[in-house]
């Protein structure tokens, strides 16, 4: 079966052509890739909408959140456990997550 054909009001029949510079090409492809669409689709985004465009999070930055987010689930249990005095028994845990939360704070400081 035949894909459907587009309204003729639907359909990108004229081109606009612009300069850049290398500056202005090389931001033009890093706002695009962040964005997840081609230089194009970017621009063609950024010009006709109101909304400002979302970057997309590098699955590298998606995994340290979802550490952090396990972080601080940890330590919301380790201070409900200090809460109802329980403190001695938590004692290293919580050096554990002081050393986990010293070594992220590196990663990003890099």
């Amino acid at each position: 079966m035949a894909r459907p054909r587009k309204l003729q009001e639907d359909l990108r029949i004229y081109q606009v052509n612009i300069r850049l510079t290398e500056t202005e090409k090389l931001k033009a492809d890093e706002q695009a890739e962040m964005a997840g669409l081609s230089v194009a689709n970017w621009l063609r985004t950024a010009a006709f909408s109101k909304k400002t465009l979302q970057v997309k999070v590098s699955p590298m930055h998606r995994t340290y959140y979802r550490q952090l987010v396990g972080i601080g689930s940890n330590v919301n249990q380790l201070a409900r456990k200090i809460n109802q005095n329980q403190y001695p028994k938590i004692y290293q845990q919580l050096l554990d997550v002081k050393s986990l939360l010293i070594k992220i704070n590196e990663i990003f400081q890099e």
